[in-house]
Formats: C-alpha cells, structure tokens, sequence
C-alpha cells in the first residue's frame, strides 16, 4: 500500500467513528485475509495527519491495561475525508460505467 492510500484509509476510518486508538484504526483497514499496513505505518500516518492539522487527541482508551490515545477527526480532516469518499464514490461510478461500455459494445 502506498502512503498516500494509508493515508485516505484511515480518514475514511476516523469518518465513520470518531475515537479510535491506533490498533483498532488498523483494524478496520486491514482486509479479512490480513492484508493491509503495519502497526507502524499507521501510527507515523496518524502522526503525520496530526501535524497536519487534520487528526487529533480526542480521548484516551484503556487498553490491556495500558493507556493509548484515541484519535478523531477536526474539522479541517472531515473535510478531506469527504473529499476522499466523494473521490472512492466518483472512481467507482466511472468503473462501473467502463464496465457497462465495455459489456454493449461486446452484444
């Protein structure tokens, strides 16, 4: 996975529920079969994210005992997670479009 598709995975995560640790952000953007970024990879994302402005501290979540902070999204990173959705949205409007196009010119 490249940067910048971590990057869109965990705002769209962090835009469906908000308050989310780093392990469990993972969670939700690792596929069934176990695919998808590291730990560390989410966490630098995450950080990354933070100093953009877009991320931040939301609340803490006791978790083995331990306590980790818990992210959600400001303002200015729900917007850019809207964007992204409406972009997930568009790419597969226009692939299912291709696919219809590719199906009456087979007939």
């Amino acid at each position: 996975m490249k940067p910048i598709d971590i990057e869109h995975q965990v705002l769209l995560a962090l835009r469906s529920t908000s308050g989310q640790a780093i392990h469990a952000i993972r969670r939700r953007i690792t596929t069934a079969q176990g695919e998808g970024p590291g730990w560390r990879q989410v966490a630098n994302t995450v950080n990354r994210l933070e100093r953009r402005g877009w991320v931040l501290i939301v609340a803490e979540q006791e978790i083995n005992e331990v306590w980790h902070p818990a992210y959600g999204l400001t303002d200015a990173g729900r917007e850019q997670a809207d964007r992204v959705h409406a972009q997930r949205i568009n790419a597969s409007a226009a692939g299912a479009s291709k696919e219809q196009d590719k199906e009456v010119a087979s007939e």
